[in-house]
């Protein structure tokens, strides 16, 4: 198991009913109105996993962080792209959530955070695999964009009819 899957365990951990650490996860979730690795109370939570890491793939550990603690549902094997696919097909999906994915995928460096919170706040009872999210966001930046096809083939390639929502409409 690698370090990225590692992590993703301890902030399970963090959220487990009955013995969730409220605290904490306050701390991370307030993480995310700051630059990804700029709020020094999160440190002590994610310095221990992410401080010898490069500076871009730290980054990427504070943000799933932060977000995590906004959206702790987790389902194992599905990317976040399928889980936005599953709420586009959903009757609360919209024609604004296509365009919201494409500025995803389009997004710099500074942009990504932003683009990336405002996803996960649309998904809302729909959960994703959060280990494959920071897995994700660490080749983020590769040069031939890879993970931004792969998503761009699991936002696409869903079959509603064959995947059924995972939370009831309201």
């Amino acid at each position: 198991m690698g370090l990225e899957e590692k992590f993703v365990d301890y902030l399970l951990r963090l959220a487990t009913p009955g013995r969730e650490d409220r605290a904490a996860l306050a701390t991370l979730k307030r993480s995310l109105a700051f630059p990804p690795g700029a709020y020094p109370r999160a440190f002590p939570l994610v310095e221990p996993w992410a401080g010898t890491l490069p500076e871009a793939r730290r980054r990427a550990f504070y943000l799933v962080a932060g977000l995590f603690a906004h959206h702790q549902r987790h389902a194992p094997g599905r990317s976040l792209p399928q889980a936005l696919s599953l709420l586009r097909h959903s009757p609360r999906g919209s024609e604004s959530l296509e365009k919201r994915f494409l500025a995803l995928l389009e997004a710099g460096e500074d942009e990504l955070p932003v683009h990336l919170r405002r996803m996960v706040f649309l998904l809302r009872e729909v959960p994703f695999d959060w280990k494959a999210l920071l897995r994700d966001l660490v080749y983020w930046w590769r040069d031939d964009r890879a993970v931004q096809l792969r998503w761009a083939r699991d936002f696409y390639g869903i079959n509603p009819e064959q995947k059924e929502v995972p939370y009831e409409s309201t």
